[in-house]
């Protein structure tokens, strides 16, 4: 059972670079992405990217109100049948938390010194590699907007319900505890 005496792992986030940020997926922003050499947008416009979405199915696109929940990693979860992009719509910085698709696993959870965090500013959209453990983003305002990517099975696998561990294991979600699987507390130091 969870309590505040149980042990405590905290994680800082990192100031987001797109070198940094690479064991786990692409960024895309005017920064972080080329420019593209089309010259049919002169003036201001300017064409960066591109950022593939990759998908065994179609995918989809969801609209994803994020409320703030305080500093407690609730779980981890990864999607191996594609790739996910989180892209913020309010122009707010976030902190993604992210293991790589390769981590070495304890007792099935990524291990902790692997689980990083970062600030990514609110004009940066960052693109998962298939398997990136994750969380939803900690949003910098309540009720923060992103739209997400997911395909069918995602999305269904989305709205089942937890176990009495606090995890899930359906569809294309896999949906790992940190306190179940190591009996710690993890935190995330927020900004």
């Amino acid at each position: 059972m969870l309590s505040p005496d149980s042990p405590l792992h905290t994680i800082t986030p990192q100031a987001f670079t797109a070198e940094a940020f690479a064991p786990y997926g692409e960024a895309m922003s005017l920064d972080a992405t080329p420019r593209l050499p089309i010259n049919f947008y002169s003036g201001k416009n300017a064409v960066h990217g591109p950022i593939r979405v990759d998908s065994d199915t179609p995918p989809e696109f969801l609209v994803f109100r994020v409320g703030q929940r305080g500093d407690n990693l609730r779980y981890l979860e990864r999607h191996v049948e594609m790739t996910q992009t989180m892209i913020p719509l309010n122009g707010q910085s976030y902190v993604a938390v992210v293991s790589p698709p390769d981590v070495p696993l304890e007792n099935g959870f990524p291990v902790l010194d692997e689980v990083k965090a970062f600030i990514i500013p609110g004009d940066v959209s960052i693109n998962l590699y298939r398997g990136t453990w994750h969380e939803p983003p900690f949003p910098s305002v309540d009720g923060q907007l992103f739209l997400i990517t997911s395909h069918e099975r995602l999305t269904r696998g989305l709205q089942c319900k937890l176990d009495e561990n606090g995890e899930l294991n359906e569809l294309d979600v896999e949906k790992r505890s940190p306190f179940y699987r190591t009996g710690q507390r993890v935190r995330v130091r927020l900004p």
